[in-house]
């Protein structure tokens, strides 16, 4: 990718520091964050993406606040949709709360769009959402449907710093073979989720097979009986999810 080098450079200072024009959000909330790589990086550090984005034209992310009691700060969902709305699926508000998580994912990158972009606007979700609100750096989580899973196995691959974890549903590439596998890569944690009647199932467990004989043990299959190529319902990504935060057991 034409960006991953710079992105490395420029990753040290998207977080940790405050909310540049923070809002008071509802937990249990939904909105939108609209912001043009300009507004997020600055003139000079946009034009590096200009190939990708446009740095003017503005970008759009949903968001959903979680609804929870945690004196802790929320981690992160990033979500890659395969369609063209970022939006929550529904029945995942009630997880988000539970696992006190930010959900976000981006608008105008789905399957028709070039990877590269995708990958830049999902990276950049965590950057758009310091403006608005504060986060833990320490559990920043990707997923993806479908294609949009795809594209979460590449980032979780290419950032294993800034991703300690990822949920890959019915969708998921193994990494390059000229792509060596850091160790901040093998040490993350691994959700491989599809269903039994899900048409990628196959594909899917070769891939999680292929991640532990690299050596990323910490790797699940999640074979969810009578799903197919579909969200996963509450349940499903609830354990998903708990396997992520190192909570063994609760998967079932």
């Amino acid at each position: 990718m034409k960006f991953a080098l710079f992105f490395l450079f420029v990753w040290p200072g998207l977080f940790f520091c405050e909310p540049a024009a923070a809002l008071e959000k509802v937990g249990g909330s939904s909105f939108q964050i609209e912001l043009s790589l300009d507004q997020l990086l600055g003139e000079q550090g946009a034009s590096r993406y200009r190939e990708i984005l446009s740095p003017q034209k503005p970008n759009s992310w949903e968001v959903y606040l979680p609804n929870s009691s945690s004196d802790e700060l929320p981690g992160v969902l990033v979500y890659v949709s395969p369609r063209q709305s970022g939006q929550i699926d529904s029945r995942w508000r009630s997880v988000m709360d539970q696992q006190n998580l930010i959900y976000i994912g981006a608008n105008n990158s789905g399957n028709r769009k070039p990877v590269d972009r995708r990958m830049v606007l999902a990276l950049m979700a965590l950057k758009a959402l310091e403006t608005e609100y504060r986060f833990s750096a320490n559990r920043m989580f990707v997923t993806g449907f479908s294609g949009g899973g795809r594209v979460a196995s590449k980032l979780a691959s290419q950032y294993p710093e800034v991703f300690r974890g990822a949920i890959y549903i019915c969708g998921v590439d193994y990494w390059n073979d000229d792509q060596t596998p850091r160790v901040e890569l093998l040490q993350n944690r691994f959700v491989f989720l599809t269903g039994s009647k899900d048409f990628n199932r196959n594909e899917t467990t070769s891939v999680y097979h292929r991640y532990l004989k690299a050596g990323a043990d910490k790797s699940i299959l999640m074979v969810v009986p009578g799903m197919s190529h579909e969200h996963p319902d509450a349940k499903s990504m609830t354990d998903a999810l708990q396997f992520l935060d190192d909570e063994p057991g609760k998967v079932h």
